[in-house]
């Protein structure tokens, strides 16, 4: 052999010698380096966890009257993989047997707000026979399902709608949001209302079972391990079944009855009805803010979200002709306040020294103010009018100059006294959320920093920024009067009123009152949050009380809802209140009335607004006097919105 050779095969063998030992290396530490991690990941390759939701807790009134609660059940369900014409077939056997038309079971089958990826819930509710015939005659209805369901169930049918919300599947945002608390795909999760607002209470824990499963899925033995899981707490509302039922009830009647009468804005065009066609109302407890009722109309059935809402529904909810429902208006809705405002206009006049509460103003039905004309409702001129008067009369002249004023102490400098009203109404909760637990929209209480930022935001040429930026008189003069760019809901302004009511405290309007354990045990008492202490002048806050109560009670000249209070038994049920007629651009006026009450010995605010009504007389302050009757155990007869032309 050659010295080539000889070299060829010494190299040769020392590749193979260091491929077997690496070989060997390999196998040694497969066998002793890594067998504990091995061992690991062939247990978690081998089990699997089961998520189950624990049932929801229910939701009940201040009195323990149950207004929301799971239920069980049977439903039937469809397989979303079928192909179109068994689908189709399937769904029309379903509705002859079911007596259920086929385009309701079609809405719930194509349904996008059920989970693509689960059968789609067609009926719920269904009857034994039903699902007798179904299971008997599986070959007629493949891919169809007999099912027991965990469902939320209203025993108070739809009342508190709003207030009380819905659940759904748990959508992708939010699971990115909720996935580290233990939330699965499929869940449910409150969507609205108190269902969302105290979702974390309500939630359950979920149950967890930790399976072996073999290589082709299946479970192997019984469970490894199991986090029994537990039921969601109650949540106890501050609401009042009773008194939020006669809310919902006097609301509706009286818009039904608004809508007979003569709109008076369009008479000269031909004889037209108001149109009326959705209000709130709220009642708030003064002495602590918390809610007795929230009403809003229209509303909508509760149980179209069980199971999964029908694309059929939703779309009725989210039409025009529906008036948006889904819209808590207690709580969400933006109104103009009209003469309901002059409570703020009154105080700050006052703080700011203004005008004094006993100098009297010569009304004479209109005022011209920097080249407009202000008029009172339909003109009616009321003399010599003091605050006293000009509140229980609501004169927009004597308000409507008032504001005039302010805007010219403004411009003269002084622009802590000229924005007394932005002042006053801000420390009384104008121009933010309440922080109410369902949350609320802030408002909008105009100035001058506001409306040039509107102007900038708005306007792309300088001139047209400061024509339209620039603070006018009448910009603060209808202010004055609730009018011009101020938005306010109707929570804000019965919160208001409940602090001039109680004497300087605005409270945090809250509805949760407790919550208890799935075993009746006490979790939490929620107590009410001040958001701050307001100090009125004695005799300031005294004169304003008398206008409130002439408004209701004084005969002559009548207060604007004295006519309707006629028959009322004030002497042993004082009523004191303000009617606010707001105008709206292009459409009717707005209706409101606020009312300060008590009864069983807790004074009360409540607040009504009706879209497009007419006057603060006419349809608001009838609504009001039948839930004021009903918390008061008197006779109640069904609300008629009055034939009259006062605020």
């Amino acid at each position: 052999m050659s010295d080539n050779s000889r070299v060829r095969v010494s190299i040769v063998g020392v590749v193979v010698v260091v491929l077997f030992s690496t070989l060997l290396a390999r196998l040694w530490f497969l066998q002793s380096g890594p067998e504990d991690s091995l061992k690991v990941q062939a247990v978690v390759d081998s089990t699997r966890v089961i998520q189950t939701q624990s049932p929801r807790g229910e939701v009940l009134d201040r009195n323990g009257k149950v207004l929301v609660k799971d239920a069980a059940s049977w439903a039937v369900t469809v397989d979303r993989t079928l192909p179109k014409p068994t689908a189709a077939r399937v769904l029309g056997q379903l509705a002859e047997q079911l007596g259920v038309p086929e385009p309701e079971l079609e809405s719930q089958y194509t349904s996008l707000r059920q989970s693509p990826l689960e059968p789609a819930v067609v009926a719920l509710g269904v009857s034994q026979p039903d699902r007798l015939a179904i299971l008997q005659d599986p070959e007629d209805y493949p891919g169809v399902h007999v099912v027991e369901l965990t469902v939320r169930s209203y025993p108070q049918g739809d009342l508190a709608a709003q207030v009380l919300g819905y659940v759904g599947e748990i959508n992708a945002s939010q699971l990115a949001q909720k996935k580290k608390f233990g939330y699965q795909p499929g869940d449910e999760i409150g969507e609205a209302g108190a269902e969302a607002a105290f979702e974390s209470v309500l939630r359950g824990k979920p149950r967890r079972e930790t399976i072996e499963v073999g290589p082709d899925g299946q479970q192997v033995g019984g469970p490894v391990s199991v986090e029994p899981g537990s039921a969601g707490d109650n949540v106890y509302l501050t609401i009042d079944a009773n008194v939020q039922r006669a809310a919902e009830t006097s609301l509706a009647d009286g818009i039904l009855s608004a809508r007979h009468l003569q709109d008076t804005n369009v008479a000269a065009q031909g004889y037209a009805t108001l149109k009326a066609p959705a209000g709130a109302v709220v009642v708030l407890d003064a002495e602590n803010g918390t809610v007795a009722a929230l009403a809003s109309y229209p509303t909508y059935p509760l149980n179209w979200w069980v199971g999964g809402m029908s694309t059929a529904h939703y779309a009725l909810l989210n039409s025009p002709a529906s008036n948006d429902p889904l819209l808590d208006r207690a709580t969400q809705g933006l109104y103009a306040p009209g003469s309901t405002f002059k409570l703020v206009t009154a105080l700050a006049m006052a703080q700011d020294g203004i005008q004094g509460v006993g100098d009297y103003f010569d009304d004479q039905g209109q005022v011209d103010l920097e080249g407009t004309t202000v008029k009172n409702a339909q003109g009616e001129r009321f003399g010599e009018v003091n605050l006293q008067q000009a509140l229980t009369v609501s004169s927009d002249a004597y308000f409507a100059t008032v504001g005039d004023t302010f805007w010219h102490v403004w411009k003269a400098g002084d622009t802590t006294r000229g924005l007394g009203i932005q002042t006053e109404a801000r420390e009384l909760g104008f121009d933010a959320a309440t922080g109410i637990e369902l949350g609320d929209n802030a408002g909008r209480v105009p100035d001058p920093a506001w409306k040039s930022a509107f102007a900038n935001a708005n306007y792309n040429s300088a001139l047209e920024r400061r024509e339209n930026g620039t603070w006018l008189p009448s910009d603060n003069f209808f202010m004055a009067i609730g009018q011009g760019d101020l938005v306010a809901t109707p929570l804000q302004l019965a919160n208001a009123y409940a602090a001039f009511d109680n004497d300087g405290t605005l409270w945090q309007p809250r509805i949760e009152d407790k919550v208890v354990n799935a075993a009746g045990k006490l979790v939490e008492t929620v107590k009410s949050n001040m958001i701050r202490q307001l100090t009125f002048d004695p005799t300031v806050r005294a004169v304003i009380q008398a206008g409130f109560d002439g408004a209701v009670s004084q005969s002559s000249p009548p207060g604007t809802a004295y006519q309707a209070f006629q028959g009322f038994p004030l002497a042993q049920y004082p009523v004191s209140g303000k009617t606010g007629t707001a105008q709206v651009k292009n459409k009717g006026d707005t209706s409101l009335f606020v009312a300060m009450f008590s009864a069983d010995g807790t004074p009360y605010v409540a607040v009504v607004v009706v879209e497009q009504a007419g006057f603060g007389a006419q349809t608001a302050a009838p609504i009001a006097r039948r839930i004021i009757e009903a918390m008061n155990h008197l006779p109640a007869p069904a609300v008629v919105a009055i034939d009259t032309g006062h605020d």
